[in-house]
């Protein structure tokens, strides 16, 4: 895999072929409901081996029974030891002893004590930041076990041998959009995109690729059924789940897609319910563009394991 290149924005209203998926192993992390679950059986068509990691036990045995190729691992993921134990428990899974696909789905929303009002004449309270700690301190255990596997399977040097792998984190509209009353969720959800940017220019180095997936408004229980209530009758049409395990699918498929973000967007938007919205090389704009050229040649080469 050679070096992150921008090609401009994927082709999303194409068919493609899944096949070269077949006996691949696959984390999910958040995947017993929701979009989770979506990813989940779109991995399960594809004959992937899947291994989820959730706190909703209950749902995730019922997946394990119902669906072949699947492993559950109860799973909090803002404690490292139980992560760690998910990623050990998929390779021992695995046909292959070998992990090629992560996707840093778990993630929560909560009415945010960032933005609320304190009572008036009083000191305010210390907010609940449980958000900041599921959405970016699990994420980032889930990239940094991710990494440590994608590299300990295909070493430390681009060559020709190196199997495919690829990261998938999950955003948000909220990582692009002005979402109002949420600081702390917009937060981890612009996080994902700068994770991805940190990532994508190394991410050869080890054979790997790392792809942001945002979802608009889908009909889970993220939110309330009185949100959703509200959603709809402002007019606002939903996106599917169905179509956000398709994206993710033509993701993986296609190991020239490094270092872009995917919008699951309703449909009177994207055809198929997803697109590439190619906001992340700032096309047009050639003064970002040129301090983004000085601002890789200036990067400190003796930071990392990729130099």
């Amino acid at each position: 895999m050679e070096g992150y290149k921008h090609r401009g924005p994927v082709n999303c209203d194409v068919d493609f072929d899944p096949s070269n998926l077949k006996g691949k192993t696959a984390i999910v992390t958040g995947g017993a409901n929701g979009i989770g679950e979506a990813y989940v059986r779109a991995l399960v068509a594809a004959e992937v081996t899947v291994c989820i990691g959730d706190l909703d036990a209950a749902k995730g045995k019922i997946l394990e029974a119902e669906l072949p190729g699947i492993k559950f691992i109860e799973c909090d993921i803002t404690k490292w030891d139980d992560q760690v134990r998910l990623f050990r428990e998929a390779v021992s899974f695995s046909p292959t002893g070998k992990i090629a696909y992560v996707v840093a789905n778990a993630g929560i929303i909560r009415q945010d004590d960032v933005f609320s009002y304190s009572v008036k004449n009083q000191e305010p309270s210390k907010p609940d930041l449980s958000t900041i700690d599921v959405n970016i301190k699990g994420t980032l255990y889930t990239v940094k076990l991710s990494l440590h596997y994608f590299v300990k399977q295909n070493g430390q040097e681009p060559s020709s041998i190196q199997e495919d792998t690829c990261l998938v984190l999950i955003g948000s509209g909220a990582a692009f959009l002005d979402c109002l009353r949420i600081p702390q969720y917009s937060a981890t959800k612009w996080a994902m995109r700068g994770i991805m940017h940190s990532l994508r220019r190394t991410s050869f180095y080890y054979g790997g690729r790392v792809n942001v997936i945002s979802p608009w408004y889908v009909k889970t229980n993220i939110l309330s059924e009185e949100d959703f209530a509200h959603v709809t009758d402002v007019g606002v049409q939903f996106a599917e789940a169905e179509d956000a395990g398709q994206c993710l699918l033509r993701i993986l498929s296609d190991t020239s897609i490094n270092g872009h973000s995917f919008f699951i967007a309703a449909r009177k938007w994207a055809s198929r319910g997803y697109m590439d919205l190619d906001l992340d090389d700032y096309p047009g704009n050639t003064l970002l563009l040129e301090v983004q050229e000085d601002q890789v040649k200036s990067a400190p080469v003796s930071m990392g394991l990729f130099v």
